[in-house]
């Protein structure tokens, strides 16, 4: 497996010439600072801090911490136009860890100095305004939200159940405790547009219960089987919202297209028998249908991180007791920065964000550039880049570059700490002062010995 060593745009080029890839290059960054209009709200640039978790809320009741306001306001600091607010849980037993954020009327004050906080932090440093979008999730057969499982899933997957034996087996969830959370989601955004928020969305992606209902086929009731039942979780939850919030609050889309379970599970499959094959009908139909709701941005991503994060994420390093990558790294920023391009084509219009630019580091510009010079998308986002370089889109549009030594290395320490559960998360590597410990201390409770894990079979 070939790890990033690539100094020039050249060297960038001839790699992808080896894997018979194609990816757009331009050095026109100008092109990365142009505004952009989107449903009424004017983004000041083309860069989007993507939602990262730091699982560092301050109580039990997921309050957000000391921590998470200074990420926050690393992030407005650093330059980007919009920024996607991590994920908070709609409801307690729908949070993934004991840390993860969660939004509720006994703490929503503490959200609005969050929001005020980030606001304020991006004016003081000459950034002006900026947009931003509250995640809201239900984590679904990952739930743990006292640190041991406790999963709520809509269907029985013997996929994913072979591949986390540690999760216990759970009956699928019922119609009527869906309808419920449906109103948890909506009274959630409710409490995001009076925190501040400018919109929210709910996290449709990476096997969580939302992404998850959109590939439950074997599902009987009103939330499974047929495409109209496995979408209506999510386009129930999108009018309720849209009825109950102001017309200038944004309910945006951040939406798999590809959760790669063997058929008759998973989404984006193909329909037939045996291994996975990807088939994005279903997805681009969605994202059409979307649009066609009022979603005024989408913002894409793919895969189970879990198990595939080399789909989604394409790094150097893996998680602890994880294989290394299965393929070399840029065939997976291709492949995403493709699928990215499907769905730009079928969004009928609506702007579009693509990810999974972390692991080119400081030629990660060039291709941004030209993915936004060619229509493949409209916005940049960057996640795990964030968390080390919150800065970068400053540097590139002020100085014309990324600097190397700031970037991203893709070694996965921060997926590690929110997967151990007990450190609160952010860049190991660039902000170690902070987060050393933090790693440390969640490696130090691991188990000694890594549960064997197996992938969701590829055929």
């Amino acid at each position: 497996m070939k790890k990033f060593d690539l100094k020039t745009v050249a060297d960038l080029e001839a790699e992808l010439a080896r894997i018979g890839g194609r990816l757009p290059l331009s050095d026109a960054f100008g092109l990365l600072g142009e505004p952009l209009e989107i449903a009424g709200r004017l983004l000041a640039n083309r860069f989007v801090v993507q939602p990262m978790e730091g699982v560092d809320a301050a109580d039990d009741g997921g309050t957000p911490g000391e921590l998470t306001f200074r990420r926050y306001r690393r992030f407005a600091a650093g330059g980007s136009a919009l920024i996607w607010f991590e994920s908070a849980a709609v409801v307690p037993e729908g949070r993934s860890g004991p840390r993860q954020l969660m939004l509720t009327e006994r703490n929503v004050d503490v959200w609005r100095r969050l929001v005020d906080g980030t606001r304020q932090a991006a004016r003081a440093e000459g950034c002006g305004e900026v947009t931003l979008i509250l995640q809201l999730t239900h984590s679904g057969r990952y739930s743990r939200p006292q640190g041991q499982p406790a999963p709520v899933v809509p269907q029985r997957n013997p996929v994913l159940e072979g591949a986390m034996p540690e999760m216990p087996l759970a009956e699928p969830i019922s119609d009527d405790a869906l309808a419920r959370l449906e109103e948890a989601f909506v009274a959630t955004a409710a409490l995001a547009e009076r925190a501040g928020f400018d919109g929210v969305d709910m996290k449709a992606v990476h096997g969580y219960l939302v992404a998850e209902l959109l590939g439950a086929r074997d599902r009987a009731g009103r939330y499974g089987g047929s495409y109209e039942n496995r979408t209506r979780f999510l386009k129930n939850c999108i009018a309720g919202m849209r009825a109950r919030l102001a017309k200038t609050t944004w309910v945006a889309s951040r939406l798999t297209v590809l959760e790669p379970s063997d058929y008759p599970y998973g989404w984006g499959v193909a329909e037939r028998a045996g291994a996975w094959q990807p088939d994005l009908s279903e997805p681009l139909r969605l994202v059409g249908e979307l649009s066609g709701l009022g979603v005024p941005l989408h913002n894409i991503s793919l895969g189970y991180p879990r198990f595939q994060p080399h789909l989604n994420r394409p790094y150097d390093r893996p998680l602890a007791g994880c294989p290394p990558p299965p393929e070399e790294p840029l065939r997976g920023v291709v492949r995403f920065q493709e699928t990215v391009r499907q769905v730009r084509q079928a969004a009928g219009g609506v702007p579009v964000i693509t990810a999974g630019l972390s692991w080119l580091q400081h030629l990660a510009p060039f291709v941004a550039a030209g993915l936004v010079r060619e229509g493949w998308c409209d916005l940049i986002g960057f996640g795990r880049c964030a968390f080390a370089y919150p800065d970068a889109p400053k540097d590139i549009l002020t100085r014309g570059a990324m600097e190397p030594g700031k970037c991203c290395v893709t070694c996965s320490m921060c997926s590690q700490i929110m997967k151990d559960l007990v450190g609160r998360g952010g860049c190991v590597v660039r902000d170690a002062a902070v987060y050393a410990a933090e790693y440390r201390k969640g490696r130090a409770n691991a188990p000694k010995a890594a549960r064997p894990r197996a992938e969701p079979a590829r055929g």
